[in-house]
């Protein structure tokens, strides 16, 4: 049993570690992700360098890394929910420090989205509701756009009463956070989500000015 646990960890780390994106960006387009754009292997520099094609296969890639751990924690471990979690994370930290890309990867978002929309859907939708405003007031500022890390084992605890859900939702914080030092924000270099405050900034100085 613990052999067979350590190997489907392992699988599941291995699978999260698969770079959709570097790939799905090289094969399309010949181009090397990790140098284009932000140069984060992720789902948002894939849709701006590599197009429609290119993002398709990028999400459908990261979405299979949520299916992936749950389906083999039902099929071998009859959907046991520590081993199940045990599995989703290994393929998280798999997705944000990948073997194949030398410790560099993805966020890891979609993973997560996906993982909680099968696991604890009610959380999913209130975490994204509150990333949602707070994203809105933020304007970028980086310290308040991390504000929503911290409610993530909260909220899971508030609709699961599982301490070890809680647990791992603060080990996903943790795993977010970290890597948010490592990487360029898709959004500020964008422009998602920032162009109306920054148009609004806009109009009001000239306002002030006339």
């Amino acid at each position: 049993m613990l052999m067979e646990i350590i190997f489907y960890s392992l699988i599941s780390y291995l699978y999260g570690a698969i770079p959709y994106a570097h790939i799905a960006t090289y094969l399309f387009k010949r181009k090397n992700l990790a140098k284009e754009g932000t140069g984060n292997i992720g789902v948002t520099n894939a849709f701006k360098v590599g197009g429609y094609t290119v993002g398709t296969v990028t999400v459908l890639g990261e979405i299979s890394k949520a299916l992936f751990p749950i389906f083999i924690a039902h099929r071998f471990f009859s959907g046991n929910l520590y081993i199940t979690l045990l599995f989703v994370y290994l393929s998280l930290v798999g997705t944000s420090f990948s073997i194949f890309l030398k410790g560099k990867g993805g966020k890891g978002s979609t993973v997560a989205m996906w993982s909680l929309l099968i696991l604890s859907w009610k959380s999913l939708f209130t975490l994204l509701i509150l990333w949602i405003l707070i994203l809105k007031v933020s304007r970028g500022n980086f310290l308040i756009k991390k504000i929503p890390l911290f409610f993530i084992p909260i909220i899971i605890f508030l609709f699961e009463q599982d301490v070890f859900f809680a647990l791992f939702g603060l080990l996903t914080s943790i795993l977010f956070y970290l890597n948010s030092y490592k990487r360029k924000d898709d959004f500020v270099h964008y422009g998602i989500f920032h162009r109306k405050s920054a148009m609004r900034d806009s109009s009001s100085a000239h306002t002030l000015h006339s």
